[in-house]
């Protein structure tokens, strides 16, 4: 009797849902439903349970992605990664606020000073000289404009260990749909750091 009994539970484990999310990433996907606004209290827990936020994602590489370092109740602070050209990747660290329960908005930070720089034919750190003159340029192109963005929860994959969401923007509070874009976000490591940025 108790081998039948062992048999039956090791049937039922097996029927179980298996949750590839942490407790508390899982929770708060719990409370989330896929099409409906995220709130920013949510975001912020994602951001901080996640290791990589991968924008308009396509065979393993990212238009350009964020790694969330810090975040308070009111601010967040990440890295911003991307390839700056088809030869040389960037990295800056730049804040944003979070405003309204349902936004997070660009500070007006100057985060140029904060980039770094590599190349991608073997990683190698990029000083000096050429540094100066990649911050120049970035510095040159670079908007003066705050823009402000909500997130809408398009779906979850348990086995990938990812969720995708529509990363709107608005600019003098006003939506700009042209400039919405995916973003997957990533919570296995491995996966994350296999993570690359395309031009």
């Amino acid at each position: 009797m108790r081998r039948l009994f062992a048999s039956v539970a090791l049937t039922l484990a097996a029927l179980a849902p298996v949750t590839a999310f942490e407790a508390g990433t899982e929770a708060v996907l719990d409370r989330l439903k896929t099409g409906k606004l995220v709130p920013i209290a949510e975001v912020g827990q994602l951001m901080m349970a996640s290791e990589r936020w991968c924008y308009l994602e396509r065979d393993g590489a990212c238009s350009w992605s964020d790694i969330y370092l810090e975040v308070t109740a009111d601010t967040a602070t990440y890295e911003i990664g991307n390839a700056w050209d088809a030869e040389i990747n960037v990295q800056f660290t730049d804040h944003g606020t979070f405003k309204e329960g349902r936004y997070i908005c660009e500070t007006g930070y100057d985060w140029v000073p904060t980039i770094r720089a590599q190349r991608q034919s073997d990683g190698a750190e990029i000083g000096g000289r050429e540094l100066f003159e990649i911050k120049r340029g970035i510095a040159e192109g670079r908007s003066e404009t705050i823009d402000c963005f909500d997130y809408v929860l398009q779906g979850t994959d348990d086995v990938a260990q990812t969720i995708t969401l529509l990363q709107r923007q608005y600019t003098d509070d006003v939506h700009i749909p042209e400039n919405d874009v995916a973003v997957t976000v990533h919570f296995d490591a491995e996966a994350a750091a296999s993570l690359t940025w395309y031009y």
